[in-house]
């Protein structure tokens, strides 16, 4: 069954799937199915209120289950010293924002940028690009409901457009686009604001006013009203993102303090200017690899909808097997470049401290019960997706294997040893979905399958669950 043209390749997928469920229909319940009194009396007798039932049901009634289930025995058995690391930098604070991902990336770029400079210390200003994020997605999404426009609303498609505007959250190929078309700003060029730090007042109106166009688009009877309905919304999401954030500059004077504390003399740069001069990498020259357990590995894959820029292609990425990761992510480490990771970050993690690792919480031992799952079944119940983005910047290696990953995250300096985490290898094994790293750290066969035309994932797919979370 062929779509109409124009419409987006998900309705090609539900076309696809309603055809492959035929007449399946799920079977009528049971009444031997139900709770019965018998089977609510069968599973009380098996609760048994021993001497080690109400000393646990006693700690739940007064103290939060974690710190019940903390294993600290596990927790003290991790040092914080690493065979091989970068300097650290202090940590950035995305604050109540959902850009984790956008700070990871600028992170892997300001120590370059730091060296260029002859600067102790330097940061990208995460205001400017977010900006910029804000009103490109907004635009990605007007494109995308006037092409779904003749879809009813009942359509799986536009539900998820109605329900997902605008997001925090994004990805390394969306950062790179955003990079290439506006480039990069010193953060005191364009600090920080309120709304900047805090989202949820400016996503709120932004979203409103996207589907009020919404709305108005698919009831437009015209190319020519819908153009002008389109050109409004952008207009007017300019302008809630002016008042929330500021306007980003397309010019800027700028001067600093070298290491020598030295003001060097006012130079004045556009943002693309400034990247390339301060950072001077090849932003395609960094790509990124995934390892999904219940995808094929060895193949390319793109996300429809999953984008920072309308005109540019969908995030897109290899599948490949976890040691792949691993090893890719080891060789960088070793030659000093700081790795873009992706990660389930509440699974088994203790935020204070900064402590990744798995069975640190003990909840098994608590509840007398199995509670483990394997790392596909971890995907196949929807129980690890990337759902924060963080940067690796050192490596333990006992007999040249990784025992523990240093991580710099970006929730400020209070989690953790002055914000950065500790991760052990088994934490990696389960929870890691995704890294970053330039082409010539990449074998040759793998390579070359970033070549390949990409199957496409509906934008429902749990890798998407990136966009809207930390």
């Amino acid at each position: 069954m062929n779509a109409r043209p124009g419409y987006p390749v998900w309705s090609r997928i539900l076309a696809a799937v309603s055809l492959s469920l035929g007449s399946a229909a799920f079977i009528p319940a049971r009444a031997q199915d139900a709770i019965t009194p018998e089977l609510l009396s069968e599973m009380k007798e098996a609760c048994t209120p021993d001497a080690a039932f109400k000393s646990v049901q006693n700690s739940l009634a007064q103290v939060e289950s974690s710190k019940v289930a903390a294993d600290l025995q596990k927790m003290n058995s991790v040092d914080s010293h690493f065979s091989n690391k970068l300097p650290d930098e202090a940590v950035t604070e995305q604050d109540a924002t959902g850009r984790c991902w956008m700070f990871s990336a600028l992170n892997i770029f300001r120590r370059a940028a730091a060296q260029r400079l002859k600067s102790e210390e330097f940061e990208f200003s995460q205001n400017y690009l977010f900006f910029y994020d804000k009103l490109e997605k907004s635009n990605v999404f007007l494109e995308a409901i006037i092409r779904t426009r003749k879809l009813p609303s009942t359509d799986r498609g536009v539900e998820w457009l109605m329900r997902n505007t605008v997001q925090d959250g994004g990805n390394w190929l969306g950062f790179v686009e955003l990079v290439r078309k506006y480039g990069v700003v010193p953060k005191d060029v364009m600090p920080e604001t309120f709304s900047s730090s805090n989202s949820q007042g400016v996503d709120s109106v932004l979203a409103l006013r996207l589907k009020v166009a919404a709305v108005r688009i698919r009831a437009a009877q015209n190319d020519a009203e819908i153009a002008s309905l389109r050109l409004q919304a952008l207009k007017d999401a300019y302008r809630i993102l002016a008042l929330n954030f500021g306007i980003p500059p397309t010019q800027f004077k700028w001067r600093y303090e070298d290491k020598d504390k030295k003001l060097t003399p006012f130079a004045t740069y556009t943002p693309q200017q400034f990247y390339h001069e301060v950072v001077n990498d090849a932003l395609d020259d960094y790509l990124a690899l995934y390892s999904i357990p219940t995808l094929p590995f060895y193949k390319r894959y793109e996300i429809d909808l999953d984008k920072a820029v309308e005109d540019r292609p969908n995030m897109n990425f290899v599948n490949c097997p976890l040691d792949t990761l691993k090893g890719l992510a080891k060789a960088c480490l070793l030659d000093n470049r700081p790795v873009w990771f992706g990660c389930a970050v509440e699974q088994e993690s203790v935020r204070d401290r900064g402590l990744m690792m798995p069975g640190i919480y003990d909840y098994e031992s608590m509840y007398h019960m199995d509670l483990q799952l394997s790392r596909k079944e971890l995907f196949e119940t929807y129980s690890s997706t990337p759902d924060h983005n963080m940067v690796f910047t050192g490596i333990d290696l006992t007999d040249g294997r990784p025992v523990k990953w240093l991580v710099e995250n970006s929730w400020g300096e209070k989690p953790g040893k002055k914000g950065y985490f500790v991760m052990t290898d088994d934490w990696f094994d389960r929870y890691v979905q995704v890294i970053v790293v330039q082409r010539k750290y990449i074998p040759a066969p793998l390579l070359s399958v970033f070549g390949t035309k990409p199957e496409t994932l509906p934008p429902w797919d749990p890798m998407m669950r990136a966009l809207g979370y930390e």
